[in-house]
């Protein structure tokens, strides 16, 4: 039928579904991995590459954080294959920030600080401020590793700055956590412990309950150097259950560790040992040799008040053992690790001198806006004029030579005309209040068709929509920029026989996908590098005046998306963009 909106049934899409099953993690890890593996399944029957390494990355940080490292690393590295091999730049950044975790988590501090500095910088590049927080974040506790106190402390209130800007609570809190222990050491106490409290504040209202366990591990430990043992043990025995249910390995390794030594200053000896040997037994299986020589030396504290000074003997040469294993493998990291910092300011320096440099050029080019839009709007009334007196002469002149001469004369005024209204939107676009809606797409899309009506071939077109019911907030005239141009495009160039235009608008990972197709001319392979740019038009017979794609990529670029074209001359195009959520 013509002209129809022909509507599909929205379904669960499996990008949506692979979300769901991220943010599980925070409540229950466990499902959070089998309903991924379960998804990964369906993306290799699907064939669907890109979601398949999205899951995969997805359960590279599931087993990162229950201490699986050798599957995290497995998932991961397969992931990042796939997004190298992609050009996609998140996705690179998601992987190696996982392949990075788990170096810190292995002591190889010097490559974990590299990594996560490439993942810092694709985050800043495409504003992404969830995820430089959490990297920020990473990178502290790397500093907090080798008793760099001063990044640390710099690098946790980096993360918690780029929180605030998202009012990302969760992860401020994450942030606070070490910030806490750190005050302690210098002294801060009373500061200290108000910063612990806010953190498990935080975790309480996000509802993120494997958080709250390490913000709970973090006010017990305050405790225990306090001295306030009974205090520090309800802490403890929660983040032990919470942790355990989570299936999170170091964490529980750790949290055994503090209940040892609360229990042990509190004379409950044969509770400590319980305790200590449950952190012994996870830590050897699972080589967290950082935990293993502090619960050897525990152990030998222990040993001592029982007046058995054979045994404390024994676990005190296994600390020393471990703990010179530990040291000389840190001295080394901790000289390579400052060789990366090194390596990391020097690339800090460069991005602020190229922050400087695009400031100017960020000046230059709002005084040349300034100067299009006067200009423009100052041509605006004598084109307006000049059409009309293109409808006084088709009045008044019935001379057909005539009429041919004004004809060719007000197509080249009109072509004029869309040129000034063209820069006119390209300079307006920069000052459009930058406020967030909720954008319905369908009503918005039916919108646009609708104003194209007095185009060529209009009526002849067969307008497919697969829109899906999404809740997503944007700057209104942005996307109704880029829909504009999107649907105007396709019609201006849609072939006079059986043409349509499909527009699909559906959910991915942390971003909405519009797709607008078409069966009409098509661009040979030579244009498609081109069209983007300004007044660039593939031939003389093209119509528009060569701003349209131009002011869709600005658009586009305004949000921080993406946009592809696959075309074939004379079968069509497609054109896709990604805007990120």
């Amino acid at each position: 039928m013509k002209n129809s909106l022909a509507i599909d049934a929205p379904t669960p899409p499996l990008a949506h579904q692979l979300k769901i099953a991220y943010d599980l993690r925070i409540h229950d890890l466990k499902k959070s991995i089998l309903e991924t593996e379960a998804l990964l399944e369906r993306c290799h029957q699907e064939e669907n590459h890109f979601l398949a390494a999205t899951a995969k990355n997805n359960l590279g940080l599931f087993f990162l954080i229950q201490g699986e490292f050798e599957t995290s690393k497995k998932y991961s590295d397969e992931a990042l294959r796939y997004f190298e091999r992609a050009k996609d730049q998140k996705g690179i950044a998601d992987a190696k920030y996982n392949i990075g975790s788990i170096f810190y988590r292995t002591n190889k501090y010097h490559q974990a600080l590299l990594l996560l500095a490439d993942c810092l910088k694709i985050y800043r590049d495409i504003n992404d401020h969830y995820n430089q927080a959490r990297t920020l974040k990473s990178m502290g506790t790397i500093y907090e590793y080798f008793s760099d106190y001063k990044k640390a402390i710099e690098s946790y209130e980096k993360s918690i700055d780029a929180c605030k800007v998202i009012g990302e609570l969760g992860l401020e809190s994450n942030a606070l956590n070490p910030l806490s222990a750190i005050y302690f050491k210098q002294g801060k106490q009373d500061l200290a412990m108000e910063t612990i409290e806010r953190s498990i504040e935080l975790k309480h209202k996000t509802g993120d309950i494997r958080g709250l366990a390490f913000a709970l591990y973090g006010r017990g430990k305050l405790f225990i150097k306090l001295g306030l043992h009974e205090k520090a043990v309800p802490d403890l025995e929660e983040t032990i259950s919470i942790l355990n249910n989570a299936g999170d390995k170091l964490g529980m390794c750790m949290a055994y560790n503090k209940l040892g030594v609360a229990f042990m200053e509190l004379g409950k000896l044969a509770e400590a040992k319980k305790f200590f040997y449950k952190a012994l037994e996870l830590s050897d299986l699972y080589h967290i040799e950082f935990i293993l020589f502090k619960v050897y030396f525990n152990l030998s504290l222990l040993a001592k008040k029982e007046n058995n000074p054979q045994l404390a003997l024994d676990f005190l040469e296994k600390h020393m053992v471990h703990k010179e294993a530990v040291i000389n493998k840190e001295s080394y990291n901790v000289i390579k690790s400052y060789e990366a910092v090194t390596r990391i300011e020097a690339l800090e320096r460069e991005a602020t001198i190229q922050k400087e440099k695009n400031q100017i050029i960020e000046n230059k080019n709002a005084e040349l806006d300034s100067f299009f839009y006067r200009v423009s709007h100052d041509l605006k009334g004598p084109i307006t004029s000049l059409q009309g007196l293109h409808n006084l002469v088709m009045l008044e002149i019935k001379d057909p030579a005539s009429l041919r001469y004004f004809e060719m004369y007000h197509s080249q005024v009109n072509r004029i005309y869309n040129i000034v209204m063209g820069l006119i939107d390209l300079t307006q676009m920069k000052h459009i209040d930058k406020g967030k809606v909720p954008i319905n797409f369908r009503s918005l899309v039916e919108d646009c068709i609708s104003s194209y009506g007095y185009l060529d071939n209009f009526k002849n077109i067969n307008f497919i929509l697969e829109i899906e019911e999404l809740e997503y907030h944007s700057e209104w005239a942005i996307i109704n920029t880029i829909l504009q141009n999107l649907i105007e495009n396709a019609i201006k160039y849609s072939r006079p026989q059986s043409p349509y235009v499909k527009i699909a608008i559906s959910q991915k990972i942390n971003c909405v996908q519009v797709e607008v197709s078409d069966n009409g001319q098509g661009i040979d392979e030579e244009h498609q590098g081109k069209i983007f740019n300004m007044f660039y038009r593939a031939s003389e017979r093209a119509k528009g005046s060569g701003l349209g794609l131009y002011i869709l990529k600005r658009a586009v670029e305004r949000l921080n998306g993406s946009i592809d074209l696959k075309s074939i001359p004379q079968e069509g195009s497609t054109f896709t963009v990604l805007l990120p959520c």
